[in-house]
């Protein structure tokens, strides 16, 4: 356990037995509990604000904070413009995740989860009409999300919001990809894009409360693309 990590299992251990609302004890306290002079837990302490755990507000002292998905988004958006995390990673990680997620989802998934589902596909459909790209965008990001919530995992939750705007470049990158490669092979813009109809089979067997055939679905949205594109995921 790295040092950051061992002073936040102590501060959420020490706050918990004191009920006092998340507030810490002083800095001379602290140190004195974990046995570090004031300067290290200070640099400890700063690390931990930096990743959103804590939070200094002046006069008052040092507070617990929920986890923000704040900084993960920063990580990741970082990690993947220098090179860290490339785009074939992500979208490996992406299939793998949603491959698993939307089993979850079908066993999980009600009418209402159902509606809002389809309405997204609509809204793609409507999006492909009017040759608007953003809105095709959110449309499908916003599908993709919707199966996460279906699923219903505070842990995948956290995870996706650290990975929005990348996984939104990455989405946007690969509609893009799809559309055009459409529009060559139907001479023009197609009355109904592949791109959008494969999410109705997803749709159909969360509708269906099918984890088998939900898996199947995704699996076959991923492999559509690559067949329209002629792109992999490698």
């Amino acid at each position: 356990m790295d040092a950051e990590t061992e002073l936040l299992v102590t501060l959420l251990t020490q706050a918990t037995a004191d009920g006092n609302s998340g507030r810490l004890p002083t800095e001379r306290e602290l140190g004195a509990r974990l046995g570090v002079s004031r300067g290290t837990l200070r640099e400890r302490l700063a690390t931990l604000e930096a990743m959103g755990m804590v939070r200094r507000r002046q006069g008052s002292g040092t507070y617990l904070e929920a986890p923000d998905p704040a900084f993960a988004r920063l990580y990741f958006n970082l990690a993947v413009r220098f090179g860290q995390i490339s785009t074939a990673e992500l979208e490996r990680a992406r299939e793998m995740l949603e491959t698993a997620v939307v089993r979850s989802a079908a066993e999980r998934a009600n009418a209402q989860d159902v509606g809002r589902l389809r309405a997204q596909i609509d809204e793609m459909y409507a999006a492909s009409s009017a040759d608007d790209v953003e809105r095709g965008d959110s449309a499908d990001y916003e599908f993709h999300r919707l199966l996460y919530r279906i699923a219903d995992s505070p842990v995948l939750d956290l995870l996706t919001d650290g990975l929005s705007a990348a996984l939104r470049g990455l989405l946007h990158d690969r509609r893009r990809s799809a559309w055009e490669a459409e529009d060559l092979k139907a001479g023009g813009t197609p009355r109904r894009r592949v791109t959008d109809a494969v999410h109705e089979e997803i749709a159909d067997a969360i509708a269906a409360n099918d984890p088998e055939a939900a898996t199947l679905a995704v699996k076959r949205h991923y492999e559509v693309w690559r067949q329209i594109t002629g792109k992999t995921s490698d």
